[in-house]
């Protein structure tokens, strides 16, 4: 095979706390992760020449700090046998935004490359070489709803049957993963002593069992402290979804991005073009399972 197309699904946290700092400066979470609809695409194809040649249509840099390029050097890092692609993608995934999609560009490269390799390695190898690029990457590999744990490398598989259609809205000025962490680490003393505000338990039975009542208040992110009172547009975007019947609403990763579930399609239609209205970008999203 010269060329493949693999598609990078956004990710939504339903369940984040942040347990512990560890003295190489990583967090330890405990986070439940669901893979949606939205996308971005990668088309990867063999070429003579040697080296990674990224197309991002300008809306990323294309050297070697693109997390698709840092894909790609881990990956050859790890088979010994390098050979030329070019890559072009199409972004769609909101950047900043909480949602994975550099981490999920990541991961499609190395399955586009394994794919291309002749799947040299399988699932868990790759997102053992992922984890060495980003704390998202191995679940973006693996994909589906899974409970991770560590750093974010430590995947065990969830049955979610919670019915329901997504809403994903974002407006506003991006957020820095290290500056929300920063802020968290100032406002719980660099976590010292650890600590876990709750426990994903009572939402990993309702998803379990499908019960859109027991999971909607146990749903939970530990960013909305920090960033929600910066970001006045999570509280609009939720108030909005609200308004339009979701049943829940909440931020994904360390935002601004919110998303929210709704039990028919056409309250999820009417939440977007409100959101639209008000002059977010929405889209309208399934969740994989």
């Amino acid at each position: 095979m010269d060329a493949v197309t693999v598609k990078a699904n956004a990710k939504i946290n339903l369940y984040l706390d942040v347990t512990s700092k560890r003295k190489n400066g990583y967090h330890d979470l405990v986070t439940v992760m669901q893979s949606i609809s939205l996308v971005d695409t990668l088309t990867v194809a063999r070429q003579e020449e040697k080296g990674v040649l990224l197309d991002t249509g300008g809306v990323l840099p294309s050297d070697g700090s693109n997390l698709i390029c840092r894909a790609a050097k881990a990956y050859f890092e790890q088979s010994g046998a390098p050979f030329g692609v070019s890559v072009k993608l199409k972004k769609q995934i909101p950047m900043q935004a909480g949602m994975g999609g550099g981490s999920a560009d990541a991961a499609a490269m190395l399955r586009a490359l394994n794919t291309l390799d002749g799947d040299r390695f399988t699932v868990d190898q790759l997102c053992a070489i992922g984890a060495e690029i980003g704390a998202d990457v191995p679940f973006c590999v693996a994909g589906g709803t899974q409970l991770c744990q560590g750093i974010g490398e430590r995947l065990t598989p969830v049955k979610n049957r919670l019915p329901g259609t997504l809403v994903v809205a974002v407006g506003g000025e991006g957020v820095s993963t290290p500056v929300a962490f920063a802020e968290l680490d100032r406002l719980y003393n660099d976590f010292d002593p650890p600590q876990e505000k709750n426990s994903p338990r009572a939402l990993l039975d309702a998803m379990e069992n499908g019960d859109v009542d027991a999971a909607a208040p146990v749903f939970f992110n530990l960013f909305e402290e920090v960033v929600e009172p910066r970001r006045p547009a999570v509280g609009d975007i939720k108030r909005v979804m609200r308004e339009n019947g979701a049943v829940a609403a909440m931020m994904s990763g360390s935002g601004p991005s919110v998303w929210g579930m709704f039990q028919t399609a056409l309250d999820a239609e009417n939440a977007r073009a409100a959101l639209l209205r008000a002059g977010y970008r929405a889209f309208i999203c399934e969740m994989l399972v």
